[in-house]
């Protein structure tokens, strides 16, 4: 034997010992056979193997060499020469590699040795169908029952019948163990092999009830039916489990009748699952009948209608779907499933069912010791009963209108869930593959000693066999096992997650789960306009119309939105106007119907569905871009996608976008601008990061845009008859504040500066004529266009006004405000801020303003005139009617008052004080009240009215649409206002009651400081 273990290290040299005495048992050398060795090696455990052969040779006695001459192709040859059939022997030294307990079952009934070492065509896993009544007919036959009578009665009874009983199951047991281990795909034909196994516990119970009823029931009295429920049930019943049933007796049962069906059920549960002659095969488990452990064993079928009618719980009836007669009448057990099973399909609708079904499954998985819940395949996250809990899930909401889905296994559910649009196929498929995996794992922990188990071993040689046990090729260690285990379990955790807690869910059997269902019932067509009705939707016909069209049809599409759109009219009513919202979303869908990525995402994330419900319900004006980018509902899987883009890379954007497309940028710069800018509404409808920062993002992209746009239109205009210059756009008012919002026109000042000072007359009139075209044209062309937004220049502040030349020369400028500059033009420059154009004329511009906008001293006259405007704003220019405490720009306390204060803060000190040179009202005030030329509660109350009337103007255009002068006074528009804002529902007053109050205070502080009252 010094040779065997030299060869491998695999072989452990112990197992010497017991390659030496199977030699001596069968009279000839096969252990010392270096093709039984290689055998012998590709086994789990070797080791095990060679013991497992020596013990059931040992128990053969004389009849051992039977087996070698089982495994010959010749035996008339010297072994030597003979070639042995290697495939059998394999499939004998792979069971004995593996299972001790079957080692044992062949120890005690070595004549069963032939049923392992030949085919038995009733077992053949390739024909599962066909497995059912072959096992059966093989158990009853083996009892001495009739398998062609309907309610079967044994010929051996007691310890006898039982004892055959028993040897016939592990028989079976053994020849599937064999084919199983063989296969070189045994995830491939895993469903196969539970199916097997739940016929054959279905034919056990059929053949211990023959038994029972040949003991107890000669007569023929009790019509009994065994139901299965979970894994049996579904045929996907483990090598090891509880086989869960119920006994349920013919409605016109008298009580003795009852009583004696009470006994042959025990008697059955006796049979298959007491000690005895032979070892138990399960455990026959009737705790999922009704009342549990307390109730009857037996009820009858009229007793079974009561308690699913009147009594069971949520959890029952997830039970009940995988419900299944598998023993005793047959005509009970057909009255059972066609008189239960519908109430399935109903239970999701009852209250609590879908938040129940939740709590159990967090329940299960609180309860699993600590030590073991990195190892539980089974009950673990991201194990079997996720997969299962999941499926479960979709088809006890969906299964209520879809009939397709209902069936009680696992694993064709799946396909049906994906085939049908419930979950995406890629996920069934990891869904199908995790499952798969986890029960070939979970078989081979539990073949050894077949015992109920569901953990992978933390001792490493233990797992080394599992892992020999589970993989057939390839690497066969430990750590591929764990290494894929654990990968499925972070797939199938995820898929979980996002299925099991999908809000659609819930909505699907709530008030609008069944005005969809009864639309495309076409029944109660009316309630289902009543129930809209007192849910928002003004127009609940159109919007019976608008569901109808979105749910018609058999096509993905519409069986997907079919599942998604109970929650969305749920979410839509949620908003200020739900009809409005369903219009939106059936234009966005014809827009995306086409897109698998859109439908996907909408059935598999709660965040995105009730994102877009939100977006539709809330924002016209964010639902227009996004029906004109459509694509952009993509980013709302997760809010990172809606962060504000890196200046950087956003310009490195554009830059490139010129040098691509040079003259023709412009159309691409705008595309980008849209973009963007749905990006930033997206963001603040939804409540995605610091609202206060949105003003200054929108100015960032403005200026972006405006600069590439400027670029693209000189790269177009300029050419080389043109006398060389610069030219730079000058920002003002709130885009120079960089406090635009979603209304602001682009106010702006165009400068330029020829390269030759010593130009000619004629030279500088084609210039002059020259850079108001491009002044013109990159106004014209930045305007928004049929799918796309644009920036509306506005140059009606440049010096004169619309009286004054569009574009000016810088020298110009110089002269302009050396003489005419008054000082409501030195208050305007202190919003200008160059954004586009040449950096020495935007430096030499700032210079040029710079002691305007901060004059060593403010005059008195110069303050009498800037508190005489403001006066004369403030009755001239307010809209006639107007309420002035809830104008936005010139009401009291509003944004007009806090800018003047600032900007008077400003042209009074900012000479001295550098951190006053800003262009943005807040950093100004910051300013101020850091060097006490403010209080700090004065600024506080100045900054809260400011802010608040910046945040209502920028809601209102969101969503309406269109710019807002005044706090609304419309209850739908001020309702928006204050979601948009952040108020709870009904907060659209408590919006009001803050303006007023803010406005109120902030007038106060203005008059004082501004007027010095």
């Amino acid at each position: 034997m010094a040779r065997l273990t030299s060869r491998t290290s695999v072989v452990s040299s112990s197992a010497a010992r017991f390659l030496d005495e199977i030699n001596e048992i069968l009279g000839q050398p096969l252990a010392t056979d270096s093709r039984f060795i290689d055998l012998l090696e590709a086994t789990p455990d070797p080791h095990a193997a060679a013991l497992g052969l020596l013990r059931i040779l040992e128990a053969a006695g004389d009849s051992a060499p039977q087996f070698l001459e089982s495994i010959r192709s010749d035996s008339t040859l010297p072994l030597a020469e003979d070639e042995l059939d290697r495939p059998l022997l394999a499939r004998a030294l792979g069971v004995m590699g593996t299972s001790e307990s079957m080692v044992d079952h062949l120890v005690r009934h070595p004549d069963s040795l032939p049923k392992l070492m030949e085919p038995s065509p009733y077992l053949m896993i390739s024909t599962p169908d066909a497995s059912a009544a072959s096992l059966r007919t093989a158990l009853l036959t083996c009892v001495g029952a009739d398998p062609e009578d309907p309610a079967p009665t044994a010929g051996h009874l007691g310890e006898d019948g039982i004892r055959r009983l028993r040897r016939a199951y592990r028989d079976a047991q053994l020849r599937l163990v064999a084919d199983d281990l063989v296969a070189e795909a045994p995830e491939e034909i895993v469903d196969h092999v539970m199916a097997v196994l739940s016929d054959l516990a279905a034919a056990a119970m059929d053949a211990a009830l023959a038994i029972a009823r040949a003991e107890l029931d000669p007569d023929g009295d009790v019509h009994l039916a065994v139901i299965a429920l979970g894994k049996t049930g579904a045929r996907e019943l483990n090598y090891v489990s509880d086989v869960d049933v119920v006994f349920v007796l013919d409605s016109a049962s008298t009580d003795e009748v009852r009583d004696r069906a009470t006994e042959v059920a025990q008697r059955m549960r006796a049979i298959l699952s007491d000690a005895g002659p032979e070892p138990a095969l399960w455990e026959v488990d009737t705790a999922l009948r009704p009342e549990g452990k307390a109730g009857a064993l037996v009820r009858t079928m009229s007793e079974f209608t009561h308690y699913y009618a009147d009594v069971a719980k949520n959890w029952e009836f997830q039970a009940l779907l995988k419900a299944r007669p598998v023993a005793g009448d047959t005509s009970v057990g057909e009255e059972f499933v066609d008189t239960l099973l519908p109430l399935v399909w109903d239970a999701a609708s009852r209250q609590g069912f879908i938040d129940g079904i939740r709590a159990m499954r967090r329940r299960v998985v609180d309860l699993i010791p600590a030590a073991e819940a990195p190892r539980q395949i089974k009950l673990g996250r991201g194990g079997l009963r996720d997969v299962e809990f999941s499926a479960q899930l979709l088809q006890l909401v969906h299964g209520r209108t879809d009939e397709d889905i209902r069936t009680p296994n696992t694993l064709v559910a799946l396909d049906e869930l994906g085939e049908h649009g419930y979950i995406g196929k890629e996920d069934a498929a990891v869904f199908s593959t995790a499952y798969r995996f986890m029960r070939v794992v979970e078989h081979r922990v539990q073949i050894p000693r077949m015992l109920r188990n569901a953990l992978i071993p933390d001792d490493e040689d233990k797992l080394r066999i599992l892992a020999r046990s589970v993989f057939t090729s390839g690497s066969r260690t430990g750590s591929r096992l764990e290494e894929m285990r654990k990968d499925f379990a972070r797939q199938v955790t995820r898929l979980h997650e996002q299925i099991f807690y999908r809000p659609i869910l819930d909505a699907a059997v709530g008030v609008h789960g069944a005005v969809v269902d009864a639309h495309n019932r076409g029944t109660s067509l009316q309630a289902a306009a009543d129930r809209l009705q007192a849910f928002g939707y003004r127009d609940p016909q159109g919007a019976l119309a608008h569901i109808k069209a979105l749910t018609t049809g058999m096509s993905r599409t519409a069986l997907v939105i079919k599942q998604v759109l109970p929650a969305l009219l749920d979410w839509f009513s949620d908003g200020v106007e739900p009809d409005t919202a369903l219009l939106a979303f059936r234009r966005l869908t014809d827009s995306l119907s086409s897109s698998g990525w859109f439908l996907k995402m909408l059935r598999d994330s709660g965040l995105a569905a009730k994102s877009v419900a939100e977006v539709l319900s809330l924002s016209g004006y964010t639902t227009d871009l996004l029906l004109r980018q459509p694509a952009g509902v993509a980013w709302l899987d997760n809010y990172d996608n809606l962060s504000s883009r890196d200046p950087k890379a956003l310009a490195a954007e554009v830059s490139g976008l010129v040098k691509r497309h040079g003259a023709k940028a412009i159309t691409q710069i705008r595309e980008t601008y849209s973009r963007e800018l749905l990006r930033i509404s997206l963001r603040d409808v939804l409540g995605v990061g610091e609202r206060a920062e949105i003003p200054g993002d929108l100015s960032a992209l403005m200026d972006l845009t405006v600069r590439g746009a400027l670029e693209a239109v000189r790269i177009d205009l300029d050419d080389d008859a043109t006398p060389g210059y610069e030219f730079s756009v000058i920002a003002m008012g709130r885009w120079g504040g960089s406090e635009i919002g979603y209304f602001s026109d682009a106010d702006v000042m165009f400068v330029y500066r020829p390269l030759d000072a010593n130009l000619g007359a004629e030279a500088k009139a084609k210039l002059s004529k020259h850079v108001n075209k491009i002044a013109l044209q990159l106004a014209t062309r930045l305007k928004a266009s049929e799918g796309a937004q644009g920036v509306d220049l506005d140059a009606d502040l440049r010096p004169e006004g619309k009286n004054g030349p569009l574009v000016r020369t810088f020298s110009s400028y110089e002269a302009y405000y050396a003489k005419w500059s008054q000082p409501w033009e030195a208050q305007a420059l202190l919003r200008a801020r160059p954004v586009a154009g040449d950096e020495r004329l935007i430096d030499d511009f700032t210079r040029l303003i710079d002691p305007l906008r901060y004059p060593v001293e403010m005059t008195t006259k110069a303050l009498t005139q800037v508190r005489t405007l403001k006066a004369r704003m403030e009755d001239e220019r307010l809209p006639r009617n107007a309420d002035k405490r809830r104008h936005l720009k010139l009401g009291r306390g509003s944004l007009s008052d806090v800018e003047w204060t600032v900007q008077l803060i400003q042209l009074q000190h900012a000479h001295d004080i550098p951190e006053l040179r800003t262009t943005s009202t807040l950093p100004a005030l910051r300013a101020a009240a850091a060097r006490d030329l403010i209080s700090a509660d004065d600024a506080d109350e100045l900054a809260t009215a400011w802010q608040l009337a910046t945040d209502v103007r920028s809601a209102v255009m969101l969503f309406r649409g269109r710019t807002a002068q005044a706090l609304p006074a419309d209850y739908s528009e001020l309702e928006a206002t204050a979601r948009l804002l952040g108020y709870p529902a009904g907060g659209g007053h408590d919006l009001e009651d803050d303006y007023l109050r803010a406005t109120r205070h902030a007038r106060a502080v203005m008059e004082h400081s501004f007027y010095g009252f």
